[in-house]
């Protein structure tokens, strides 16, 4: 569990509120709070506020320490590269900070701004975004290679001949998902070779659907 779901949990129990009353009062599903609190799925800045409202705690210091100090191999973030806080309060409404995540959701490595319009991105909700970086090249056959960004939209749909992060024995990881029929699913990776491996697909679990590639020159 997540110290920031931790928390969560702690202050929903103390206040007396079920998961399900809580999810209601946020607009979101039962199972999106079950897997905050557990520590399976990031939470946005907007949620956070609102939960800090109807709960009456603070999470801020508790989102911070959750994030890990970068390790040898990832560069630290200066924000003024980006913009700074008073451009970015001005220009809220148009662009929205995506998170730059590791594949297991653990660490945040940095933030892309990127222009928000009618409420959407690329098509999207803009609070059902956030990036990956790609941790190997067991998806280089499908031109997606170790450090890449992927752009994921937060779904738990299966949908055929899609690129996804999943959940598969405990393991996040990115893969090309074929359905075979209404129960099973192959599940598709493609370093040197293609493999894949036909599962029930009650035996993993979507994430989101990777939607867009951005890679260094």
């Amino acid at each position: 569990m997540s110290r920031v779901g931790e928390k969560i949990q702690d202050a929903r129990q103390k206040a007396g509120i079920p998961i399900k009353a809580l999810a209601k009062k946020l607009g979101v599903s039962e199972g999106f709070i079950a897997d905050v609190e557990s520590g399976r799925r990031i939470i946005n800045e907007e949620l956070i506020k609102k939960i800090e409202k109807l709960l009456e705690v603070n999470l801020n210091e508790e989102l911070f320490d959750e994030v890990q100090e970068p390790i040898e191999n990832i560069k630290e973030v200066d924000e003024n590269k980006f913009i700074n806080k008073q451009w970015e309060d001005a220009f809220a409404h148009i662009l929205k900070k995506i998170p730059v995540c590791s594949v297991n959701l653990k660490e945040i490595y940095g933030y892309v701004y990127l222009p928000v319009i009618e409420k959407k991105i690329e098509g999207y909700p803009s609070d059902k975004l956030f990036y990956i970086k790609v941790p190997d090249d067991s998806m280089r056959g499908f031109r997606i290679a170790k450090d890449d960004k992927v752009l994921v939209y937060e779904t738990s749909e299966i949908l055929s001949n899609s690129i996804c992060l999943i959940d598969i024995d405990g393991k996040k990881c990115i893969r090309q998902i074929k359905r075979v029929d209404a129960n099973k699913a192959l599940i598709i990776s493609h370093s040197n070779d293609l493999k894949t491996e036909t599962k029930d697909v009650k035996s993993f679990t979507v994430i989101g659907r990777c939607i867009k590639l951005e890679s260094e020159l």
